[in-house]
């Protein structure tokens, strides 16, 4: 699954990298998102089909628009490849509210046999550019209140290498295949999870990170720093 990751990017950085207008009234890099977290995505709205990538605001975990209770986003932070054109929570999605997520990385915990807690991992492009996670997105109207954007990240097999952190990782989507992400015209599931690959080999990279991101309040660049010693690895690649 991923459950943690870094975007060390402003609104204005990211709008840069994807080409988009930015919506959200100037976000800051956030460097520990977490489930629940309002942060940047890249969508295209289905009724705006021609009107070019928005950079919006969404809460991690995906409520679908039938949901009674918001409750259920926190299941919901991550999609499966496999099964994310049939299961109820998310077709509707795929056919049209497909969206990007930026980060600078995902975190994952190595867990060394006997040890107490595990070591956290950067796994990040190889190339040092934003990364772009397949995501899809939904509108939840609550019964009260204001209506509200959510998101999930859609998973699959690890890439080569990276099976020693965990056995799946966010789909990391290449630039070529945005726009075509993006387009919610392309309605068709097979042809849109035919773009939900593993990362080819040597694409990724991943390096040991400081302890202190396990704790969600911690927030700043130093965890993106590489760490040496304990029971790390040296920059392992994938």
């Amino acid at each position: 699954m991923c459950g943690r990751y870094a975007n060390a990017l402003s609104a204005r950085q990211l709008a840069e990298s994807f080409t988009a207008r930015d919506e959200t009234g100037g976000v800051q890099p956030n460097f520990n998102v977490a489930p629940t977290s309002e942060v940047p995505v890249i969508v295209i709205p289905p009724e705006q089909p021609d009107g070019g990538a928005r950079l919006r605001m969404a809460r991690w975990g995906l409520v679908p628009s039938w949901a009674r209770d918001s409750a259920i986003g926190n299941r919901l932070i991550n999609a499966r490849a496999e099964t994310v054109a049939t299961k109820p929570a998310f077709r509707a999605a795929l056919r049209a509210r497909r969206c990007l997520v930026p980060a600078t990385g995902y975190y994952e915990w190595h867990r060394v046999d006997g040890a107490r807690r595990g070591q956290p991992y950067l796994v990040h492009p190889g190339d040092d550019g934003p990364a772009a996670l397949a995501g899809l997105y939904e509108i939840w109207q609550p019964p009260s209140g204001a209506v509200r954007a959510t998101f999930t990240i859609i998973t699959t097999t690890a890439a080569g290498g990276l099976e020693f952190l965990h056995p799946r990782s966010p789909v990391l989507l290449p630039r070529a295949s945005w726009s075509r992400w993006l387009d919610p015209r392309l309605d068709d599931p097979a042809a849109v999870t035919a773009m939900l690959a593993p990362a080819p080999v040597g694409m990724l990279r991943a390096y040991p990170v400081t302890s202190r991101v396990g704790n969600v309040r911690n927030n700043d660049p130093h965890l993106l720093d590489p760490v040496v010693g304990g029971d790390a690895d040296e920059l392992p690649f994938a």
